[in-house]
């Protein structure tokens, strides 16, 4: 009789334990979910206002002719023309031009396209050299 009643406290026991670490779990189970919708919500609310914030973003761009002499023979140096919201003025540039859109790049100006153009003189029959035109654009 001491054994069966000693078996049954000790189930009734491991029950009890049972439902308690099954109450537990479920209470952090339930926690962790609010938690998250919470967190969710928020960002939502966070994503949605900055939609509707958010306004077409304009540019402003930049017209950067190729790299070509300027000076006289005894001191050559490389200059670009730079159009920049209808007024077009001259930049110190290498012979490749690269120098003055690093420079532009450094103020905010990033490249857009590239195109080359080869001229023709329909007069001598001959080609020339391709020019290079450089777009940039950065943000209004």
């Amino acid at each position: 009789m001491y054994s069966f009643i000693s078996c049954v406290c000790e189930r009734s026991s491991l029950t009890v334990k049972n439902r308690i670490a099954r109450g537990a779990l479920l209470a952090v189970s339930v926690i962790a979910l609010i938690t998250v919708a919470l967190l969710s919500r928020d960002n939502l609310r966070a994503a949605m206002a900055q939609a509707d914030v958010r306004k077409p973003q304009k540019w402003e761009y930049c017209y950067v002719s190729d790299a070509f002499t300027y000076g006289s023979a005894d001191k050559i140096v490389y200059k670009v023309y730079v159009s920049q919201g209808g007024e077009v003025s001259l930049a110190d540039s290498d012979r490749t031009g690269i120098a003055a859109l690093n420079k532009l790049g450094a103020e905010g100006w990033e490249l857009v396209s590239a195109s080359s153009e080869i001229s023709y003189r329909e007069t001598t029959q001959l080609n020339f050299p391709a020019t290079t035109r450089y777009l940039l654009k950065r943000p209004k």
